[in-house]
Parts: C-alpha cells; sequence; structure tokens
C-alpha cells in the first residue's frame, strides 16, 4: 500500500508545491508589479509636476518678453510724442501711466518666475539633473539688465517733457531701442530656448524611466499600460505639441508688425545683428535703406487713422513687392520702414534700387474712393564701408535719410558730404534757439504790384536771419530746422515787431506803402497768441487792422485743431485785415475748404507760374485756379513772376496782382523805403521832399 501509494503521492505533491509556487511566485509578482506600478506612476507624476512647471516658467517667460517689447514701443512712442510740443498733457499722462504699468507687469512677473524656479528646485528629477550654470548665468544677467532698462524706462517717464523733448531731438527715435532691446531681445530669446529645451528634458526622463519599468513587466501589463499610461502619453504629447505651436505663436507675434503682417523692429534687430555676425564671418558685406513717408502726419490728420494705416499697409505690401525675396523688410514703428539687402555693397547698385523703390512708392493709392498721393523719403548705407557696427551703421543710414527728407520724394545713400551737412544743421538749430533773443531776425520786403499798370499795392514781409557767421540766410535755410511752436512764435513776433516799426516809419514819412502781409504759422492762430500779438503791435505803434494782411497755408486746413483756427481767422477779418490763402495747390484743400473758409486773397504759388510756357498743364492749372478765385469773389495773386511773358499770360487769364523778381526783389526796409519815395516822387515831386525829410529826421 505503501509502495503504491508512495509514487501517486509525489506527482500529487509535486503538483500541489507547483501550486504553491506559483502562487507564491503570483503574490510575488502582483507585490513587484504593484511596487513597480506604483514607482511608475509617482515617477510619472513628478515628472508631469516637473513638465507643468517648465511650461509655467516658459510661458511666463514669453509673456515678460511680449510685455518687454510693449514697454520698449510705448517708451519709444512717449519720446516720440514728447518732441510734438503740440500734443496736449492729455495725451502725454496716458502714455506715461501705459509705461509705469508695463513696468509694474514685468518686476511682477519676476517674482512669480523667482517662485517658480524655487519650486521646481525641490522637484526629484530637477535634483537629479540640475540646471547648468549658464543657464543661471544667463537668468542673473537678464534679470540685471532688464532691471536697468525699466530704471531707464521710469527715468524717461519720470522726467519732463522738455527733457524728453531735447533728447528725442538730438539722438533722434532709434537710441533707445539699439541701446536697450538688441541684448535683451537675444538673452530672452536664449532664455526661451533654453526652458524650452528643459521641457523636453522632463518629458524625455519620463519616457525613460517608465519605458524602463514597464519593459519588467511588458508581458502582463500590456493591457494595463494601454489603458492607464497610452492616454496619459498621448495627452503629455498633444500638450507638448500645443506648447511648441504656442510658442512658435509668441516667437512670430513677438517679431511681426500686427498691422502691416511684414517684420518689426524686433526681428530687424536680430537680423541685423546676425548679418554683422556673418560679416565678421566671413567677410559678406551688406546694405540698410531707412524709409521715412512724407506728409503721413497730414494723412492721418486730415483723412484719419483708417486712411493712414491703409497707407502703410500699401507701403509695406509695395516693399515686399519691389524687393528681393532674401531681402528683409520690416516696419520700424509710425511712419518708419527698413530693408537689409544682403549681398548688396556697391553704392551705386543700393542708389539705384533706392531710387526705383522711392518711384514705385510714389504711384496713386486709392482707399474708399479717394486717392492719396503717397511719397517717401529713403536714407542708405553700407556695410562695412560706412559702418563696422550695428549703432554706427543706423546712425548714418538716419544721417542720409535726415538729407533725402530735407527734399523729399528723393533718395541718399550716406556720404561725407551728408554727415557735413547735418552737422552744420545741428550748429544751426542750436544757434536758433537764441537768435530771438540777440535780434538777428530781420525782415525783407517784397512788392505787391497790379499787373496790369505796374501800381504798387502792399509788400509781403520775409524773414531773414541774419547769422553772426554765415550772414543774411534765407528761409529755407532755418525754418526746416525750427523745432517746437516757442521759437516759431518768438520769430513771428520778432517780424511783426519790426514790421510794426517800419510801418510807422513810413507812414510818419508820408509815404503810401499799403497792407503789409505777415505768414502766421498754425502755432500762432490756434488759440489767442496771434491775435494778442497784433493787436498789441497796432496799439504800440498808433496803426489799423487794415495796414496788416495775414497769410495762412493749406495745411491749416487739416489742423486737428482746424475750428479753433477758423475762429481766430474770423476774428481778424472782422476788424478788417485782409486774409490770404497762401501757395495754393500745394497741399490738401478742398473745395468745401475754400467755400467755407474765410479768405480774402488766393496765392498761386511760384511752382505753377514758374511752368508757364513749357508746361501747359501748368497753365491750364493756373487759368482754373484764376477762375476759381474770381468766381468765388476773392482776389488772385501769382507768385513767382519773373518774364514779362508770364506777366501777359497771367493778365490774359484774368489775374490783376502779382509778385516777383521782374517786379522786385525783396528788400530791406531801407531800399523799400527808397522804393516808395521813387513812386511819391512820380506822383507829387514837392510831398516827395517832405517825406525825405521826415524819414532822414526818423533814421537821425
Amino acid at each position: 500500500m505503501l509502495k503504491l501509494s508512495s509514487p501517486l503521492t509525489k506527482p500529487l505533491s509535486s503538483l500541489e508545491n507547483y501550486i504553491r509556487s506559483i502562487g507564491r511566485n503570483y503574490s510575488n509578482a502582483v507585490v513587484v508589479m504593484s511596487f513597480l506600478i506604483g514607482a511608475t506612476y509617482l515617477t510619472v507624476m513628478v515628472a508631469l509636476d516637473r513638465h507643468a512647471l517648465q511650461q509655467d516658467i516658459s510661458a511666463l517667460t514669453s509673456s515678460q518678453f511680449i510685455r518687454f517689447q510693449q514697454l520698449a514701443n510705448q517708451t519709444r512712442a512717449l519720446m516720440r510724442a514728447s518732441a510734438d510740443s503740440n500734443l496736449p498733457e492729455y495725451i502725454i499722462a496716458p502714455m506715461v501711466g501705459d509705461i509705469r504699468n508695463a513696468v509694474t507687469d514685468i518686476r511682477t512677473m519676476s517674482k512669480k518666475l523667482e517662485e517658480l524656479h524655487r519650486r521646481i528646485g525641490q522637484n526629484l528629477l530637477e535634483k537629479l539633473t540640475p540646471r547648468d550654470g549658464t543657464s543661471k548665468l544667463l537668468g542673473v544677467d537678464l534679470n540685471r539688465r532688464l532691471e536697468d532698462f525699466l530704471r531707464r524706462a521710469e527715468r524717461v517717464a519720470a522726467a519732463k517733457n522738455e527733457e524728453r523733448r531735447q533728447r528725442y531731438t538730438f539722438w533722434g527715435p532709434i537710441d533707445f531701442a539699439v541701446s536697450s532691446e538688441g541684448t535683451l531681445t537675444r538673452q530672452f530669446s536664449e532664455l526661451i530656448h533654453r526652458t524650452h529645451d528643459r521641457s523636453n528634458i522632463s518629458i524625455d526622463t519620463a519616457k525613460m524611466i517608465s519605458t524602463s519599468l514597464l519593459a519588467l513587466i511588458a508581458a502582463t501589463l500590456a493591457l494595463a499600460s494601454a489603458f492607464l499610461f497610452s492616454p496619459l502619453l498621448k495627452k503629455l504629447r498633444n500638450e507638448h505639441r500645443r506648447t511648441m505651436g504656442f510658442e512658435n505663436q509668441l516667437k512670430q507675434l513677438a517679431h511681426t508688425d500686427a498691422l502691416t503682417g511684414i517684420y518689426n523692429r524686433s526681428a530687424f534687430s536680430d537680423t541685423l545683428g546676425n548679418l554683422f555676425i556673418e560679416l565678421r564671418r566671413n567677410g559678406v558685406g551688406f546694405s540698410v535703406l531707412l524709409v521715412d513717408l512724407d506728409r503721413f502726419k497730414s494723412v492721418n490728420d486730415g483723412f484719419g487713422h483708417p486712411a493712414g494705416d491703409a497707407v502703410l499697409r500699401h507701403v509695406a505690401s509695395t516693399l515686399q513687392r519691389i524687393f528681393r525675396s532674401n531681402d528683409f523688410v520690416a516696419r520700424l514703428g509710425g511712419d518708419e520702414f527698413a530693408v537689409l539687402l544682403p549681398g548688396i555693397r556697391d553704392e551705386a547698385a543700393l542708389a539705384g534700387i533706392a531710387s526705383r523703390a522711392v518711384e514705385t512708392i510714389a504711384a496713386d493709392f486709392l482707399f474708399e474712393g479717394r486717392t492719396f498721393q503717397v511719397s517717401a523719403s529713403i536714407g542708405g548705407a553700407v556695410a562695412p564701408d560706412h559702418a563696422t557696427d550695428e549703432p554706427g551703421l543706423m546712425r548714418v543710414a538716419d544721417l542720409a535719410l535726415y538729407t533725402a527728407k530735407s527734399g523729399r520724394n528723393t533718395a541718399i545713400i550716406f556720404d561725407e558730404a551728408a554727415l557735413a551737412r547735418r552737422l552744420e544743421e545741428n550748429q544751426l538749430s542750436l544757434a536758433l534757439i537764441v537768435a530771438v533773443d540777440r535780434n538777428e531776425f530781420i525782415v525783407h520786403y517784397q512788392s505787391k504790384v497790379n499787373l496790369l499798370t505796374g501800381e504798387h499795392l502792399g509788400f509781403e514781409a520775409l524773414v531773414r536771419w541774419r547769422h553772426p557767421s554765415l550772414g543774411i540766410l534765407a528761409p529755407g535755410r532755418f525754418l526746416p530746422l525750427m523745432e517746437g511752436p516757442h521759437l516759431i512764435r518768438g520769430m513771428t513776433r520778432s517780424v511783426a515787431t519790426t514790421v510794426g516799426r517800419d510801418l510807422r516809419a513810413w507812414k510818419d514819412a508820408g509815404l503810401v506803402p499799403g497792407p503789409i502781409a505777415i505768414n502766421l504759422p498754425e502755432a500762432l492762430l490756434v488759440g489767442e497768441d496771434g491775435y494778442d500779438m497784433l493787436a498789441e503791435v497796432i496799439r504800440e505803434n498808433a496803426l489799423d487792422w487794415h495796414d496788416f494782411a495775414v497769410e495762412v497755408t493749406e495745411d491749416v486746413f487739416l489742423n486737428r485743431n482746424a475750428d479753433r483756427i477758423l475762429e481766430t481767422v474770423t476774428r481778424f477779418r472782422e476788424h478788417g485785415l485782409s486774409v490770404s490763402l497762401d501757395d495754393f495747390g500745394t497741399g490738401f484743400a478742398s473745395l468745401v475748404h475754400l467755400r467755407d473758409f474765410p479768405f480774402d486773397e488766393l496765392k498761386i504759388d511760384r511752382s505753377f507760374v514758374a511752368d508757364i510756357g513749357t508746361d501747359t498743364r501748368s497753365e491750364q492749372i493756373v487759368r482754373a485756379m484764376i477762375d476759381l478765385s474770381r468766381n468765388l469773389g476773392k482776389r488772385c495773386v501769382a507768385e513767382g513772376i519773373e518774364t514779362d511773358m508770364q506777366r501777359r499770360f497771367l493778365v490774359s487769364a484774368g489775374c490783376e496782382i502779382g509778385q516777383g523778381y521782374m517786379f522786385a526783389r525783396p528788400q530791406p526796409a531801407v531800399l523799400a523805403s527808397e522804393r516808395l519815395l521813387k513812386r511819391l516822387v512820380f506822383a507829387d515831386p514837392a510831398m516827395s521832399v517832405t517825406a525825405t525829410r521826415r524819414m532822414a529826421r526818423s533814421a537821425g
């Protein structure tokens, strides 16, 4: 029995032991698998926590970068706005507030980033693979530079308008960007890139550890993995793709101009820096063109910002079309554009390219049924011929642009002569500040005559500057340099005072000078300054209002304070003072303006008169102007008459009043007095003797 049962009990015992072994192994396997599952789960959670923190750091760093770009743009806008003293305080104040809010936001983001870095430093995976020392030093240096930038932005916001205006006038709008944005932008870009790399490391680490753990239990946990880990990994991949897309979108937004769709100043600075790196590495030169629109402010003020925006989009599209595909076209801000041309180093070739760009931009542009005549001035420079670094190249290109803008609708490539002219103009600008106090402004008088009889009808008072070393300067030499209404006001007041004194002397001598026209700028037509100035001159010299006439240009129609200007002009006419519309045909006057604006005299600009006899189109325009003034019941005066042929044409067309070199050049008061005396001799010799004696006593 025992012998029979012993062989049977062995298989049963072995099977039982095998089952028990399976049970024990299964239990052990469950324990191990549970441990591995727990370890895998904890690893994924730690990696996810690290990844989430990295994403927060990346997003917050990108947001801080965008806010920094906005602060830079707001600060430049404040500097540019402060250069215009006509802007009221209620426009400047919000811009200052925006700058201070941006500074606060950036500092708040910096504090949040410090907290995120502290939290991520406590993560187990971060302790295993900490950040490299270069990234830490980069973050410290970035924070230091960013804080320096914020303090300078705060100083700009805290400065007075006059202080900001002086800085903007001397350096222009580019120095703030060149000195601040370049390094910070590159550091931000590198930091964002490194943060993104850290985010990838978190995901890669999670994958590596999870794969290693799951490989040990792949046979038994394949199904569980499919339900537990596959959706989670898919979610992580989707989140990663969305994060990548978000970061790419942020980079795109940070380097694209929102209005025109072309590159912005930040992208331009990065590309310019890369071209200089390529220049130093391989010696490959390049060129830059700066484009500035002419009279863009008039478009904005006269037709509204939608029209201005349309013009900017039109110019951006035109620039993209006319330049090569590898050329870099960007909008720097406002109506300023820039083009980088890799490989272009020949100045003659660059001048030809710039001239073609000027011609193409000058084509008529249609917007909402209205045709706009867009034009631009372009300045260019070549690297390394003109400069070997970014600030130097931008400075010389800006000098060339400044020279081009003095003539408008033209292109200038930098040369030493342009630099000399700019330095001379800077010296003249400084001398203008004290010209009024030194009584350096003088008045020359040009006679207005009857074109039929040659009879003297009156004078136009034309300002000249008696420069201490350069002698007598014409208005075209210094008027474009007069920045700020206080200089214009001072000069005009000096002219009016001189005219009042000369009028009194002529009247005391028995001469008949007729009304003397004074050009009043917009700064004196807005408000009561211009009226009070003339009233004071009339009162001090015992004159009458009809002894004066006022000339205004068509630009007053596009001034945002046109209603206040209209009130001042109406007040002048109520006192019997004649109002002339000067340089007609060169501005933006419409028939509605001519109908509603209270003027007495329309002056045809000399540019149309000069083409009489050579350009039939100009002749037709002149005839139309004369007919228009006659139909409106206004006098018509032609400027710049130099030949008898021009005089005969104007008379035949119906114009009876004119002025120009044919009759008299602008003359000092002494020569104008002699002219009046000669006419008095011809009319009454006895009265001329009395007038001569009176003039002598007055001079004595």
